[in-house]
C-alpha cells in the first residue's frame, strides 16, 4: 500500500485529483463539509423547475 493522500474539498478540483489518483498506489481520502457533490452550474435550472434537485446533487 502506498502513501495516504488527503484532499481537502470535494469540488471540481478535489474530485478531479481523486479520479486521477484512483488507480495508483495512493490511498485517497476526500474531506468536505458535505457528503455529496453539488453541480453548481445547473442551480439555475433547479430554480426554474427545469431539473429536480436530485438531478444535480446525490447524497
Amino acid at each position: 500500500m502506498g502513501k495516504n493522500v488527503i484532499i481537502v474539498g470535494g469540488g471540481f478540483v478535489g474530485i478531479s485529483v481523486a479520479k486521477k489518483l484512483a488507480n495508483t498506489s495512493f490511498k485517497v481520502t476526500i474531506v468536505d463539509r458535505t457528503n455529496h457533490h453539488l453541480f453548481q452550474p445547473l442551480l439555475y435550472q433547479v430554480a426554474t423547475a427545469a431539473l429536480s434537485p436530485g438531478d444535480i446533487a446525490t447524497p
